[in-house]
């Protein structure tokens, strides 16, 4: 079996990287209906590195015309439920303005992707998997405080609306198990999925993937395996592919490579200097031990730091167990948390954080 190809590009002049990185990925968009899959968590800045750069956006659409796209749609369903719609709740990321009217502004009325998954039989997706050629994802280089790091496989979870990706996370009991399910709807996507990674920000430390601390790496990744991308960004940030639990699910299931002899990486590879990852020896440790003593001993519930809540209640409103209440700040009823983070990651103020290992011990010994 030939090996899988990565290439890593330093970017100094972005539209003529994304140019060569649509040539590796070899792939004839002339005539294609593309979508154009940013990661559009929630509503931040460009440079707070939690959103695909809007630049990358603009150069991958100018791109795709320049090749003959039948049709490009840039979309992305931000986490948690809304309020509004999603062109409104998005505008701070700046995407919608260099979409350059590509940005798809249709009700998004779900269509149902049936999986083998031993979690759900079905998911509810977007209409555009059901009417696009290929899917063009656009992840971005962070930390996860559940799945160590997200990147291409997990980029696709944004192809279920915000309120069920919530319900998601209460279908599994552990960061494994997660892992697992993502790596069933990325098995289960109907068309090709093509990854340009956006590493020009980057993101790291326990709070990814919307509150860590933000990186300049200058970078660009891309490749037409998602899982061996995902698998040399592990490598990157110093980690081997293997330990990121999605990288390994899917290479035992033959779906990409987590072995880096596996992997022809082309261009300027680099470990990222201090690039500081999420506690990955808890999660290993974690990792199957659900139910034990152990487990209970290892988990780690949120905490809100109160001088920069601003009481939105995004984090209420979104936990998927109701697990919160606002008294008047949010408190969190430690026998319903099922430690999924979904408020640490849709707090726009960062007030809600995951406590590093040494202070997750000591919040489950006292039991507060």
């Amino acid at each position: 079996m030939r090996p899988s190809r990565v290439l890593i590009r330093k970017v100094v002049d972005l539209p003529r990287t994304v140019k060569e990185a649509l040539d590796f990925l070899a792939y004839d968009f002339a005539g294609k209906r593309v979508w154009v899959k940013p990661n559009l968590l929630g509503a931040h800045p460009p440079e707070a590195g939690v959103t695909t750069d809007p630049e990358l956006v603009r150069s991958v659409v100018r791109e795709l015309k320049r090749r003959g796209a039948a049709l490009i749609r840039v979309y992305d369903n931000p986490g948690g439920s809304l309020s509004t719609d999603v062109e409104t709740f998005i505008r701070p990321t700046g995407v919608i303005e260099a979409s350059e009217g590509a940005f798809a502004t249709a009700p998004q009325t779900p269509v149902v992707l049936r999986l083998r998954s031993r979690f759900v039989p079905a998911v509810p997706v977007s209409i555009f998997i059901s009417d696009s050629d290929v899917i063009l994802n656009l992840p971005v280089f962070k930390t996860h405080a559940l799945t160590i790091l997200t990147g291409a496989v997990k980029n696709l979870f944004g192809i279920i609306p915000g309120g069920h990706k919530s319900f998601l996370h209460t279908v599994t009991r552990t960061a494994d198990e997660f892992a697992e399910l993502l790596v069933d709807i990325y098995q289960a996507v109907p068309v090709p999925v093509l990854t340009i990674m956006d590493a020009t920000r980057g993101m790291d430390g326990q709070n990814g993937p919307s509150g860590g601390r933000v990186l300049s790496i200058g970078r660009i990744l891309a490749g037409a395996n998602p899982v061996a991308v995902d698998s040399v960004m592990a490598m990157m940030a110093g980690a081997r592919p293997s330990a990121v639990p999605t990288n390994r699910i899917a290479a035992e299931r033959g779906l990409g490579p987590a072995d880096p002899e596996a992997i022809d990486v082309v261009g300027d590879f680099g470990v990222v200097p201090g690039f500081k990852l999420p506690s990955p020896q808890v999660a290993a440790m974690a990792t199957g031990l659900a139910g034990s003593a152990v487990y209970r001993l290892l988990q780690r519930r949120p905490l809100c730091r109160r001088r920069l809540c601003t009481r939105c209640r995004r984090c209420a409103d979104n936990c998927p167990v109701q697990a919160i209440t606002l008294s008047p700040y949010p408190v969190i009823d430690r026998h319903k948390c099922i430690m999924c983070y979904c408020c640490a990651e849709l707090c726009p103020a960062k007030a809600m954080t995951v406590p590093g290992p040494l202070r997750g011990l000591v919040q489950n010994v006292i039991g507060r």
